[in-house]
């Protein structure tokens, strides 16, 4: 029996297969009929091969008529926003008890039933919130503002939401997270400061002062209008010891608001610490240590550059250091800041650039920079007029590029102003000297006469002069004068010579002194062999005559009967009283010379050396002339 019933079965299948094989061959013929696959076929015909087609494969069977059924789903989908609509409001009176949980469950059943509804996010973010969940409050809000992008409120709600629970994170000090969050709630409202103030925070609070600093700045470019923002990188300059660049920021918020006080303490602080920086400054310098002194009067002008006498005080230093450049700059910069011409802080300070400019000079001119040092000298004259020394040092360059009529002028400018100084006189007399060799070389003797008197007259302790003059007199005819000059030159430079020589002794004791006798003895025996042999080569040559032998053997015989006939003209009485006489004259003499005696050292200028000319042509100037000309005003002598 069983068999007979699978058999029974098994045939029912195969009936069942060749009948759906025979509709699937009659659809198959009738697919080219109904024109399936040509392109230019109208909507209407296709709607009803293809109804065709569905009653050929599924017959009567009203499966795929969906009329109804979308009849039923529109039914169905007011019964679900009803229902999820009851939920929601049931999770909003949760919310107002303080029933949580249950509002959140609540929200959950309305969301699950009609996802599409914004309110029904905002509700359940609220419930977190109140929770204190603040991730899935956040979730929720982005989830509502992701179906309403235009809503901004609900933008600044999701802001404020992240700043809340980054807060949070900061008093349980996750620094990290907590900067993570402030950084969205800034990203998504950038206008917002106070977002991006609470990630400076905890920038600070990780120790990333560099990264604090970079957003203040960023914040600056943008808002600089807030005198807090100033005043916060105000601080992290002064952290980096920046000092320049938080004085500036501290300035700023005053300009922003003078009464604000913390930008006021912090100019306290910073005036405090440019007061201490100064007075180091001085310690320093007043026991050399000029280098120190200058690092700590540069930290008192980055604490305060508004004061002048900071600059004034580095100008000085810098002028110490023989940086005259600096120097000048941070003098000028106090002129043109100071209003008032009268005051002493501009005095001192015109004061200070004159001397900046004149050891500027010296300073070029020993580095042979000589129309440098004239343009700088140029410079002090014109602000300074009644300095000499001022003018000696000009005239000292002159001398030096030979133009003496320039450097005359200069030193009698100088001699004006001060007659009494012996060191003006010198230079004038060295200078009225040369020109007078010049004169003399040329022929002019009576110019040369004049400005020997001229050299003369302003100094008169130097033989050269005399001797100069008593030869130009000796052209010009003047026997006496020439004799007198030739013989104050001979005591200017022997007699003082002698007598410093020896000391305390008289010219008589000088000669009879055991040195003279044996300096005459040499002297006679290094003439003697000279003369005979002399005479001998003369005699050799032929060059004596014999007339002229027999009339000198004729003098020779005059000379001894005169000597035969001599008879002694004055008594030994008379002759030691002469000696006497001029025994006294001679001390007298002496006793002027040591009056007027001119100094072992020589302290003016040696112009002879400057023009003599060369003996090789190839021989350079500077090899030619002297080193060193003259004694260089200094900045002390000056004053």
């Amino acid at each position: 029996m069983e068999n007979n019933a699978i058999m029974k079965q098994t045939e029912e299948l195969n009936e069942q297969e060749e009948n759906q094989s025979q509709s699937l061959i009659k659809a198959d013929d009738l697919m080219p009929e109904i024109g399936v696959f040509p392109t230019a076929l109208s909507e209407e015909q296709l709607e009803a091969a293809t109804e065709k087609a569905r009653q050929n494969f599924f017959g009567s069977s009203g499966i795929f008529n969906l009329d109804g059924i979308v009849m039923k789903n529109d039914t169905v989908s007011v019964i679900i926003n009803d229902r999820a609509k009851e939920h929601w409001v049931k999770g909003n009176r949760f919310l107002q008890i303080g029933k949580l949980e249950e509002a959140v469950f609540s929200f959950n059943k309305a969301i699950a039933l009609n996802p599409q509804m914004k309110d029904f996010y905002l509700g359940r973010a609220e419930a977190y919130l109140q929770i204190g969940d603040f991730q899935s409050c956040i979730v929720n809000y982005r989830m509502a503002s992701s179906l309403d992008p235009s809503d901004e409120e609900l933008r600044s709600q999701i802001a404020l939401t992240l700043y809340i629970q980054g807060q949070s994170l900061f008093e349980m000090k996750l620094y990290m997270d907590a900067l993570e969050v402030f950084v969205q709630a800034s990203e998504m409202q950038l206008e917002n400061l106070h977002y991006h103030m609470r990630s400076v925070e905890v920038l600070i609070a990780l120790g990333r002062l560099e990264d604090a600093l970079q957003l203040v700045n960023e914040q600056l470019e943008n808002l600089k209008s807030n005198p807090e923002l100033y005043i916060l990188r105000a601080r992290l300059h002064d952290h980096f010891s920046q000092i320049a660049n938080c004085y500036q920021d501290v300035s700023s918020a005053l300009a922003l608001d003078p009464n604000h006080q913390e930008a006021l303490s912090l100019m306290v602080t910073l005036a405090s610490r440019a007061e201490d920086a100064k007075a180091r400054a001085i310690n320093k310098s007043l026991i050399g240590n000029l280098k120190s002194a200058l690092d700590n009067i540069n930290e008192a002008i980055n604490n305060n550059p508004n004061k002048a006498d900071y600059f004034v005080f580095r100008g000085t230093l810098y002028r110490k250091l023989k940086n005259f450049n600096a120097a000048i700059d941070d003098y000028l910069f106090v002129l043109d800041k100071v209003s008032t011409t009268e005051s002493d802080t501009y005095l001192d300070t015109q004061k200070q650039l004159l001397l900046t400019y004149n050891d500027f000079a010296v300073h070029c001119y020993h580095k042979g920079f000589i129309e440098e040092a004239i343009i700088l000298l140029n410079l002090c004259i014109r602000g300074e007029k009644q300095q000499k020394g001022l003018y000696i040092n000009r005239g000292d360059c002159f001398l030096k590029q030979c133009n003496l009529d320039f450097a005359l002028l200069d030193y009698e400018q100088a001699y004006e102003l001060d007659p009494a100084d012996w060191r003006v006189k010198i230079r004038i007399a060295a200078i009225n000297n040369e020109k007078g060799l010049m004169e003399h070389q040329n022929g002019n003797y009576q110019q040369a006469e004049q400005q020997f008197t001229s050299a003369i007259e302003s100094n008169p302790q130097v033989s050269q002069y005399y001797l100069h003059r008593a030869k130009t007199r000796a052209n010009l005819q003047q026997m006496s004068g020439s004799q007198e000059d030739a013989i104050i030159s001979l005591l200017l430079d022997v007699i003082p010579l002698l007598t410093h020589l020896f000391p305390g002794k008289s010219r008589d004791e000088i000669l009879a002194s055991k040195i003279v006798a044996s300096a005459r003895a040499k002297l006679n025996a290094s003439l003697h062999p000279f003369a005979s042999s002399a005479t001998k080569n003369l005699q050799a040559r032929g060059i004596l005559t014999t007339n002229q032998a027999h009339e000198n053997v004729d003098r020779n015989k005059d000379v001894q009967k005169a000597a035969s006939d001599f008879a002694p003209c004055i008594k030994e009485a008379d002759l030691y009283k002469e000696i006497v006489a001029r025994k006294k004259m001679l001390t007298q003499e002496i006793r002027d010379s040591l009056h007027y005696r001119k100094p072992l050292l020589i302290d003016r200028p040696n112009i002879s050396m400057i023009l003599k000319p060369l003996a090789n042509p190839n021989q350079s100037s500077e090899a030619a002339s002297p080193k060193k000309l003259c004694q260089w005003k200094r900045s002390t002598d000056i004053n």
